[in-house]
C-alpha cells in the first residue's frame, strides 16, 4: 500500500472542506470555506493559503520533487493573488479550487511519477523562461525611458 493509499482521508478532506464542501441548491457548483473566508479580504485568504500548505508539507513527506512542489505552490499562489481581490476573488476561488488540484496532482505522481515530475519540470521552467522575458522587457523600457528623458533634459 502506497504513503498515499494510507493517508488519503486527511489530505482529501482538508482539499474537500477547502474548495467542494457545499453545493449551491439547485445546481451542481461546489464551494468550500476557502470563499466564504476570503470575504474576509486578505485575512481569510491567507488563512486559506496556510491550511493549503500543509498539502504540500505532506507532498515532501512522500518524497515529491521541487518540481512538483512548485506546481502545488503556484496553484495556492495563484488561489491567494487573485483570491485577496474582493469579490472577483472570491469567484475566482469557487472556480480554481487549488487544493483539489493539488490532491489530484498528488494522486497523479502516485500512478506515475516520472510523468508527472517531467510535466510539472516542464511547466517550472516555462514559468521561469516566461518571468525572466519580462524583466529583461521590463529593463529594456526603463533604458528606453531614461533615454528618452535624457534627450528631453539635454
Amino acid at each position: 500500500m502506497s504513503d498515499i493509499e494510507k493517508h488519503p482521508s486527511n489530505t482529501r478532506k482538508l482539499a474537500e472542506l477547502l474548495d467542494s464542501r457545499f453545493t449551491v441548491p439547485g445546481t451542481s457548483i461546489k464551494f468550500g470555506i476557502d470563499p466564504i473566508l476570503g470575504v474576509l479580504t486578505g485575512f481569510g485568504d491567507w488563512v486559506t493559503a496556510i491550511l493549503s500548505a500543509y498539502l504540500m508539507f505532506y507532498a515532501t513527506k512522500l518524497g515529491a520533487k521541487t518540481s512538483v512542489l512548485f506546481r502545488m505552490f503556484l496553484n495556492i499562489f495563484i488561489d491567494l493573488l487573485i483570491g485577496v481581490i474582493p469579490v472577483l476573488g472570491d469567484l475566482f476561488d469557487v472556480a480554481w479550487k487549488a487544493n483539489i488540484r493539488n490532491i489530484r496532482l498528488l494522486e497523479k505522481l502516485e500512478a506515475d511519477p516520472s510523468s508527472t515530475e517531467s510535466q510539472s519540470s516542464l511547466i517550472m521552467w516555462a514559468l521561469l523562461i516566461f518571468l525572466i522575458s519580462i524583466l529583461i522587457g521590463i529593463l529594456f523600457l526603463i533604458g528606453w525611458m531614461i533615454t528618452k528623458i535624457w534627450e528631453l533634459i539635454f
